[in-house]
């Protein structure tokens, strides 16, 4: 069975769970990216954590803004005619 996506809601992409999960991995990758900072004399601070957030938050800002210009240009070019992107599905 073939499935196109042909349309991306914007509004359903942003208020889904897809920024909370995006934020989580930022999250996640900025702890570990701060734990090889020469800097940092592997004791956890409030500053340490504050710094973790601000980076995961502004991280997150800048994916979504990119989603949502990908979004938006993918959508545009479907509006044009250009076919979506199909996936082939197997059932077992």
């Amino acid at each position: 069975m073939k499935v196109e996506i042909k349309k991306i809601h914007l509004m359903s992409l942003l208020f889904s769970v897809f920024p909370l999960a995006v934020f989580v991995v930022m999250v996640c990758v900025g702890a570990v990216v701060e734990m090889f900072d020469p800097e940092v004399a592997s004791t956890f601070t409030f500053g340490y954590a504050v710094r973790c957030v601000m980076n995961a938050v502004m991280d997150t800002v800048l994916f979504l803004v990119s989603t949502v210009f990908f979004v938006g240009a993918y959508n545009f070019l479907n509006r044009l005619g250009i076919r979506g992107v199909q996936i082939d599905l197997e059932d077992k």
